[in-house]
């Protein structure tokens, strides 16, 4: 609109101040005592022509465009009636698009080729400068615009019009006029519009997935509490679903729909890092966790799950974004002895960083700190947690398959018998961990009588 303004404007200039133009946003002030639709017919009543321009979006506001060109039609209706004619004019400046109405009067295409929106941006302008000379693509603007200043121009008191100067004088007035119009504000107009346009998005495509999960107000969340409502509401974006191999027509479901319809052996792990990953974003208690990682049963493809924004509403409902960002390829893993040593080796930093290094709250060592039950309990229940986040972790990237143990141990009696060992005693540990979340005193009986 600026753009197109400022041509009028440089018009203006050129001819002796007689175009002016009223913005549909500039020129009225809806705080005055008069109604905004008093102020529109008082203004629309003084132009002579309503220039409409026309982007392909419709917004909210387009009601008020039917209104002005309401009134406006009325005014060249009684025009019409009173002297037959009318010198009011409808100018329709639009870009590629059409309009989906009649509007009347001259349309006019302003719409830029992508080949010359690649062009710099002074040669297009020579381009247009030369066309509008030539009387080619650009001449409808041109002529229109010499019409505007025409009438501009009857509109001028004797004392300044055609009658105060000679004939010779005025033609050279018109010649010069032209000459800027086709040489100076239709190239700089077209030139404004080459800078917009080349901003422009051209194609869109959304490459990452987004789960919006909308969880209901009766949800109260507590250490006892690990599973989402199976009436939270969920709305895909970049076909998320289908990463799943579940659908719906119009992207949305409920939780309990989406995990009726996973129908994959990795589902228990798929539904679990979900919902560690969008009840740690609504806990009061529990760290945000971005850790969570799943395979998809689509590609195979490894995606980890990352909250984005979290939204909470006075009626205790609440509104989380989850991405699912795509993270190491499959066949990087399975191909290559190495990545499956980092694997490794990421799996076993977590587990230091958490359970074995001094500083960590939930370190080996803050065990032996006298602390209430309550907090003890609590402290289980954390570490169980984040134990499982770590061995989900591992099963996604299939650390724990006989071929990876393999690759990474070699295959042996004695290592296999290292590894049996390890096994066992990571599932007794975990076992004694579950029952100390209920009962710590009882498990740390248990735990002294065998010997552990």
């Amino acid at each position: 609109m600026l753009a197109v303004s400022k041509s009028f404007e440089s018009l203006g200039a050129l001819s002796n101040a007689y175009v002016r133009t009223v913005h549909d946003k500039k020129s009225f002030d809806p705080g005055t005592p008069d109604p905004l639709i008093s102020d529109i017919w008082g203004k629309l009543h003084d132009i002579d022509y309503l220039v409409i321009l026309y982007t392909g979006a419709l917004k909210k506001s387009f009601s008020w465009t039917g209104a002005e060109l309401g009134i406006f039609w009325g005014f060249i209706q009684a025009d019409q009636q009173a002297k037959k004619i009318s010198k009011r004019e409808i100018i329709v400046v639009y870009f590629g698009e059409m309009p989906p109405v009649g509007w009347g009067g001259l349309a006019i295409n302003l719409e830029i080729s992508s080949i010359d929106l690649q062009q710099p941006r002074d040669v297009f302008r020579h381009k247009v400068a030369r066309e509008s000379r030539q009387g080619r693509q650009y001449v409808l603007l041109s002529n229109k615009l010499q019409s505007i200043g025409a009438a501009a121009d009857a509109r001028l008191p004797a004392q300044l019009g055609q009658c105060s100067v000679t004939a010779p004088e005025w033609q050279t007035y018109l010649t010069t006029r032209s000459e800027k119009i086709a040489g100076s504000i239709v190239p700089d107009l077209m030139a404004e519009l080459h800078d917009l346009f080349a901003g422009r998005i051209r194609q869109t495509s959304i490459e990452q997935r987004l789960i919006e999960f909308r969880i209901p107000k009766t949800f109260a969340y507590s250490e006892e509490v690990v599973a989402l409502p199976d009436d939270t509401f969920l709305e895909e974006r970049g076909e998320a679903f289908a990463l799943f191999k579940v659908g719906a027509s119009d992207g949305t479901m409920n939780w309990g729909t989406f995990k009726s319809e996973l129908n994959d052996k990795e589902a228990p792990w798929i539904i679990a890092a979900i919902e560690r990953s969008v009840i740690s974003a609504v806990s009061p208690s529990i760290a945000r966790d971005d850790e969570q990682i799943i395979r998809s049963p689509d590609t195979g493809a490894i995606f980890r799950l990352i909250i984005t924004k979290r939204l909470e509403f006075y009626d205790g409902s609440r509104v989380i974004h989850m991405y699912l960002i795509p993270a190491l390829p499959v066949a990087f893993l399975e191909n290559s002895n190495a990545a499956v040593t980092l694997g490794y080796i990421n799996v076993a930093v977590k587990y230091r960083a958490i359970f074995l290094d001094p500083a960590s709250d939930l370190g080996y060592l803050s065990y032996y700190m006298q602390v209430e039950f309550d907090e003890l309990k609590s402290k289980v229940r954390r570490s169980i947690r984040e134990l499982l986040i770590i061995e989900d972790e591992a099963h996604v990237l299939n650390l724990d398959d006989l071929k990876m143990i393999n690759i990474y141990y070699g295959v042996t009696a004695d290592k296999a018998k290292v590894i049996g060992t390890m096994d066992h005693g990571s599932k007794s540990s975990r076992r004694c961990s579950a029952a100390a979340a209920e009962n710590p005193v009882d498990c740390g009986r248990d735990a002294k009588e065998g010997g552990s």
